[in-house]
């Protein structure tokens, strides 16, 4: 059983489109019309609530701190959005989740030990029963405000980011200054909303509603059930590569190019990226330190022909590396050995053109100038 899928959604969401609440609502009331089927609908009903208790203890089991406190977890409240949300933000927010879980825990212990005192009650146990429920109230309170912190927002706050979820589900990625322009026009924002605030707002509570950073900085993305939404791969590929990837000539005279990205958002960017273009070398959770616990992640181009491919593609949207990628795609198709050497220096110079101390090493090196290196970029 695939449990989830890209975004978190449960197994009938994902498969059915409806949760098991939903379902198991719809079969209750298919049963009140149809009494002949009623046997068959109640095994249908224990069917979804057995692969729903299985669902939860593979999210429980999901995250190492929650195994000491199943029981206490199961009875905090999980609901459909509950589970979501602790498959999303169970060790981000661990901290908050063990603290309702402790407190929990520590009034169930007080109010089973009340259970068995034998004498009435004395204003001492009273008194302990009373702080024992409260201390359970609140620590539901704790759990539902530590999964849904977007509950914390004002109504207007909350419309905008719901309101963004939807732009970037029908328009795929975009700034957070062209979101803002969007939901301008549909008169949805307070007057004291800014483009600075709804790009924080997005980068702290957006992956409540499916929406993470971009692979280009200042921008987000929506992520559905199969993977991101990205409507104009060539457009998003050349603003990851822009921003986070590279092209290069080896020293030996191999074309390269390739994404870098860390953490599980840069993860499932170059996964997603690989699935999109159907191309490149996944290499993934690589570590940056012995110790350390973020990982890096690659998706490499080798061959002349994923190189061409991806290169050809991304050229018309890219504006930091547009200058190398023509470089190596006429490197590709150049014979004459002087012509290649020539863009070997142009790609390379453009690669460390904002060091001065480097380039100019590499100038001196060659022997150039750099209205000579400019010239061959020219001539392209």
């Amino acid at each position: 059983m695939n449990t989830f899928s890209k975004n978190n959604d449960g197994w009938f969401e994902a498969n059915l489109g409806y949760s098991a609440s939903d379902l198991v609502y719809r079969l209750r009331k298919a049963r009140r019309s149809n009494k002949d089927e009623k046997e068959f609908i109640d095994k249908a009903i224990d069917d979804i609530r057995t692969l729903k208790s299985m669902e939860l203890d593979a999210t429980i089991d999901a995250h190492e701190w929650c195994g000491k406190y199943s029981d206490v977890i199961k009875q905090l409240g999980m609901s459909d959005d509950n589970m979501k949300a602790l498959r999303k933000f169970g060790d981000s927010r661990s901290v908050g989740l063990q603290r309702a879980c402790h407190q929990w825990e520590k009034a169930d212990i007080t109010l089973k030990m009340l259970e068995e005192y034998e004498d009435v009650w004395a204003d001492e146990q009273k008194k302990a029963w009373v702080a024992a429920m409260d201390g359970k109230r609140d620590a539901r309170k704790i759990w539902k405000a530590t999964l849904h912190q977007m509950d914390r927002l004002t109504d207007k706050e909350r419309e905008a980011i719901n309101k963004s979820s939807e732009i970037l589900l029908q328009k795929g990625a975009m700034s957070g200054r062209i979101l803002f322009a969007n939901l301008h026009d549909r008169n949805v924002l307070h007057k004291s909303m800014t483009s600075m605030k709804l790009a924080k707002l997005l980068s702290m509570y957006g992956e409540e509603v499916d929406i993470i950073a971009g692979a280009t900085r200042g921008t987000f993305v929506k992520m559905s059930r199969t993977g991101l939404i990205i409507k104009d791969p060539w457009a998003y590929a050349a603003g990851f590569l822009d921003a986070d990837g590279y092209i290069t000539i080896t020293g030996r005279g191999e074309p390269r190019a390739g994404f870098i990205a860390t953490g599980t958002r840069g993860k499932v960017h170059c996964e997603q990226l690989q699935k999109t273009l159907d191309c490149g070398i996944l290499q993934l959770d690589q570590k940056i330190y012995k110790d350390g616990q973020r990982s890096q992640h690659r998706l490499q181009f080798y061959s002349k022909a994923d190189i061409s491919k991806l290169l050809k593609g991304i050229l018309p949207f890219l504006e930091m590396k547009k200058t190398q990628a023509k470089a190596v795609l006429a490197y590709i198709e150049e014979n004459d050995g002087l012509k290649k050497e020539e863009l070997k220096k142009v790609v390379r110079y453009y690669n460390w053109s904002d060091d001065t101390n480097k380039s100019n090493a590499l100038l001196s090196e060659w022997g150039v100038q750099a209205d000579d290196i400019n010239k061959w970029a020219e001539a392209i």
